[in-house]
């Protein structure tokens, strides 16, 4: 038996811990809409991380918010804070005074804080993906939420998580026949594996016409030691490239020498032109100089100033031809003319026997330039015919061995995974009878474990359809049938489906609301069952009027909430019910205790009272 019972919701601002207490076995939460009912609930459950829950604004206002509850005769005490970066839940033993953190996310090495709550609750978590039974599916059975109740049956959950969750809550389903579940599922996979690869195996060979064993042993050999063969011939061709790669590389090395050698040749030649040509400009100059001096040394023989010829007769030889004037100084000039006339006479022909020179080195020179090059030439190309006639050939050889070689290791690689498949598929089929015995075995156990548990499932929904039609007929006599599915546990009311929708508004309203009571009426005649005497209901009477049927159906809800919250379980264990709702119907009994609520002071205590957005 499951007992839980929240004694009061905490919200703590500014240091200051305020209380909203649910000291009765029947509270409701009554007043104006928007004066923050569900942001009471919703911060119960988001208090312990349990997804899809809103922190609405009122509750985000606060600095931590959570709930004193008594859980297995055990008073906790659970916090958590509103601040985006916390990650944290803490739970505090009342009693013992010890606090524990954990986290909103769990993982591996830590529980998460719904995890731990679920756990104090003892309601195992069974299964596994998105149907495993953790707190985020338990809570539509525990707390009903007003956008659902008069739309989808218990919180719009999937079929396949409602029978995960039911089970687990009627007790049919534990950790010992979750175990066998594990167990069949675990070797009934195994068992296909097995059986999938072999036929995957059998039909590639028949699809590929793979041989048999015999013969990729043979061929395997075969290939081995043409492969070995291959091996030792591109080792050879290698050793042969290597060296024949050496002896071009001798060549190529020449080649570039023969060319540094002619760069030389032709730089060398070059200078000798120049010097050359400098040495013809230095016996031109020479020659020019000693014209110049031959020209002033001889006499004039016309008349500087009127180009008649001048006549010489009868003057000395210090006379001046053109003045016809004693010149003592005339004899010593040309004396001295003569002597530089001898001087560049020397010098012009020193010069031009220097230029001769000069050009016989450059004619040497060039003709050296010309060796040069027609030695790089034949470098060359001696380097480029033993790449192209030698080198590439060889070169080609080693690729065409080295692709032999691979070809043959890739075919000894598929030849080696065809035998591994060989040796698997024999292995499997070796393997399999167990498989399949293991899997039989595993399924019947299971299945004899599920035959007994479904007979007490099927024993407990009908129990639990009797409570339902007597809690039907309280709000509507003319209900005459319903039964609640051992199969899915979906509702049929008159044959009809509740997921039909043959109905609407608060005729659905009132069926989550009773097939919720009717569980917990069905938990006090089958203590086994893990569903606690606890429920919240935001709008239990949502959509009800003021006629005779309406009212009706209203004191039928308030007595039945009543009547859970003030029953006792064989255990011993008192029940508790929370609602919220505008306004009661029916006639409140001394179990029920009522806090009124307002838009402007909202629910929860401390905060700043809140002005009307209305005139």
């Amino acid at each position: 038996m499951v007992t839980l019972g929240v004694e009061c919701a905490l919200f703590e601002i500014g240091g200051t811990v305020h209380e909203i207490r649910f000291d009765a076995p029947l509270t409701a939460l009554t007043g104006e809409t928007r004066s923050g009912r569900s942001t009471v609930f919703e911060g119960l459950w988001w208090a312990v991380g349990v997804s899809g829950m809103k922190l609405m604004d009122a509750a985000a206002a606060c600095d931590r918010i959570g709930f004193v509850a008594r859980i297995g005769g055990t008073r906790w005490q659970i916090l958590r804070s509103t601040e985006p970066q916390a990650r944290d839940v803490s739970f505090t033993n009342v009693a013992l005074g010890i606090t524990e953190d954990h986290p909103v996310k769990g993982s591996e090495s830590h529980r998460s804080a719904a995890d731990v709550f679920q756990d104090l609750l003892g309601v195992p978590r069974l299964g596994k993906g998105r149907t495993r039974v953790t707190l985020d599916l338990l809570v539509p059975w525990l707390y009903a939420r007003q956008r659902d109740l008069p739309n989808d049956y218990i919180g719009r959950q999937g079929k396949d998580q409602r029978i995960a969750v039911v089970r687990v809550l009627l007790g049919a389903d534990d950790e010992t026949v979750d175990a066998l579940r594990q167990e069949s599922a675990t070797r009934t996979k195994k068992w296909k594996t097995a059986d999938n690869r072999v036929k995957r195996i059998l039909r590639d060979r028949k699809e590929r016409d793979l041989p048999s064993v015999e013969v990729l042993e043979r061929r395997g050999e075969q290939w081995t030691e043409q492969r070995a063969k291959a091996l030792a011939e591109v080792e050879r061709s290698g050793a042969a490239l290597s060296r024949l790669q050496g002896e071009l590389a001798a060549l190529q090395e020449k080649a570039t020498a023969a060319q540094e050698t002619r760069r030389a040749a032709h730089a060398a030649a070059d200078e000798r032109m120049r010097t050359a040509r400098q040495m013809e400009t230095t016996a031109a100059e020479a020659r020019g100089r000693l014209a110049g001096l031959r020209e002033a040394a001889a006499d004039p023989g016309l008349c500087p100033q009127c180009a008649q010829r001048l006549d010489p007769t009868g003057l000395g030889p210090d006379d001046c031809r053109v003045c016809r004037q004693f010149d003592p100084e005339r004899q010593e000039r040309t004396e001295q003319l003569q002597e530089r006339m001898s001087r560049a006479q020397q010098s012009a022909e020193q010069a031009s026997a220097a230029a001769r020179r000069a050009d016989q080195a450059a004619d040497a020179a060039r003709g050296r330039a010309g060796d040069a090059d027609l030695s790089a030439v034949e470098a060359s190309a001696a380097a480029g015919a033993f790449l192209k006639d030698v080198v590439v050939p060889q070169q080609k050889a080693v690729v065409e061995t080295e692709a032999v070689a691979r070809e043959l290791t890739a075919r000894l690689e598929q030849n080696a995974e065809h035998l591994k498949e060989l040796a698997e598929l024999t292995e499997l089929r070796e393997r399999l009878p167990g498989l399949e015995k293991g899997k039989e075995t595993a399924e019947a156990a299971y299945t004899a474990a599920r035959h007994d548990t479904d007979l007490m499932v099927k024993q407990a929904t009908d129990r639990w359809s009797g409570h339902l039609l007597k809690r039907m007929q309280a709000c509507d006599p003319e209900i005459t049938t319903v039964s609640v599915s051992p199969e899915d546990f979906s509702v049929t009311l008159n044959g009809s489906a509740f997921d039909a929708r043959a109905v609407a508004g608060h005729s659905m309203t009132r069926v989550n609301v009773s097939t919720l009571l009717a569980l917990r009426d069905t938990a006090r005649d089958v203590p086994a069952m893990k569903v606690p005497q606890f429920l919240i209901i935001d709008g239990p009477f949502t959509g009800l009027g003021d006629g005779v049927e309406d009212r009706r159906t209203g004191a039928a809800l308030l007595e039945g909430l009543t009547d859970l919250a003030t029953a006792e379980h064989p255990s011993g264990a008192g029940g508790q019910v929370v609602i919220a709702t505008t306004e009661l119907h029916g006639v409140p009994g001394p179990a029920l205790r009522e806090i009124r609520t307002s838009f402007s002071e909202g629910v929860i205590p401390g905060l700043p009272a809140r002005k009307s957005t209305t005139a």
